[in-house]
């Protein structure tokens, strides 16, 4: 058998792999044996193999870059990164994974929901109705009134990309007893002539914080940065040929660090704090603040100390006040002594009541 011939037995095991995982019943595994590979070079494409050059093949592709699982059943392809040849349709764990997303998130209606998964249904080769399953909490799901989210943020994407500001009106949430259906309903912010107000702000990122989208812009008037939750941005428009402020407040921040250390997306005054954490909470620290930190020893083996950056702020000390003291501020003294005024405050507000 000549090497021509050996490069395509390893393209047709390939092309095999990809049919079997696409074609397996209701998105199951189905896995191709040693045995079964060498049945179908012979029959199918006319060429011998063995199991010696089988076992080889597979390990060639893994070694190139396609998730192959290997078990005692056979082999099955998970996905192909290297594949020129991009199938148009998603796979139905692809497509679950995309359905299980947009039912959890909360800036999207569940009337722009339901419409974007009926469109996913149809991009698959499988059962589509499995994705109609998958969003059957969506009536209990805490979801946005917004449907015109998706299409703001393209409206900020345009002008983040074109340099422009934007425009937009803002929401606030009241108590409304006379409504028949909500108790807390979703009015705009007026301005001090009782007229709804416009916000004209420069927009720099757009930030996924806490299930919901927020928008972090450049206010000119306090010469500051500002959050907006992007589900309560309505009417939002790009300003064509009104070039956005702020670029060199904001060349020496990165806004990835800046979403990290933030607890509230409104924020405060930026400090590094060091915290003592028992051991076993290193996960939260990580999740919180990514892996990429200052870490000391403790006198205790059961504890570490971190230094980390935060927005000094009530959501913070709420935060911190979670773990029972498992997660203690240490330095600044200034910090902790605030730390201890909100605990005290808390404590007296339940006393008197």
């Amino acid at each position: 058998m000549s090497k021509g011939d050996n490069r395509l037995k390893i393209l047709y095991i390939l092309d095999e792999l990809k049919k079997n995982s696409r074609n397996s019943n209701e998105g199951k595994e189905k896995y191709l044996s040693a045995t079964e590979l060498i049945s179908t070079l012979n029959e199918k494409y006319h060429m011998n193999a063995d199991r010696k050059s089988i076992y080889s093949y597979i390990e060639s592709l893994i070694k190139f870059g396609y998730d192959i699982k290997k078990t005692r059943r056979g082999y099955y392809l998970v996905e192909h990164y290297n594949s020129d040849e991009a199938d148009s349709s998603f796979e139905l764990p692809e497509l679950k994974m995309i359905v299980d997303a947009l039912s959890s998130s909360r800036f999207i209606s569940a009337k722009k929901t339901n419409s974007i998964i009926h469109k996913l249904e149809k991009l698959t080769d499988t059962d589509g109705k499995q994705l109609e399953q998958r969003k059957l909490y969506l009536e209990r799901a805490i979801k946005s009134d917004n449907n015109s989210v998706i299409y703001n943020i393209d409206s900020i994407y345009t002008a983040i990309m074109n340099n422009e500001q934007i425009s937009f009106k803002y929401q606030k949430m009241e108590i409304d007893f006379n409504s028949p259906d909500e108790k807390i309903i979703a009015v705009t912010k007026t301005d001090d002539d009782d007229k709804e107000k416009l916000y004209i702000q420069s927009p720099y990122a757009l930030i996924w914080k806490n299930e919901y989208y927020y928008l972090l812009c450049y206010d000119s008037e306090s010469g500051s940065p500002k959050t907006f939750r992007v589900d309560k941005m309505k009417d939002v428009e790009a300003l064509e040929k009104i070039k956005r402020e702020g670029a060199k407040f904001f060349e020496d921040i990165n806004i990835s660090e800046y979403a990290n250390t933030a607890f509230s997306m409104y924020g405060g005054e930026t400090i590094n704090v060091v915290l003592r954490v028992r051991k076993e909470l290193a996960g939260v620290i990580a999740d919180r603040f990514g892996k990429k930190i200052s870490i000391y020893h403790d006198d205790s083996d059961d504890y570490f100390r971190c230094s980390v950056n935060v927005q000094k702020s009530n959501q913070f000390y709420s935060w911190l006040s979670g773990f029972s003291g498992d997660i203690e501020l240490m330095v600044p003294n200034t910090v902790r002594t605030e730390y201890i005024q909100y605990l005290e405050g808390l404590i007296l507000s339940y006393s008197r009541n």
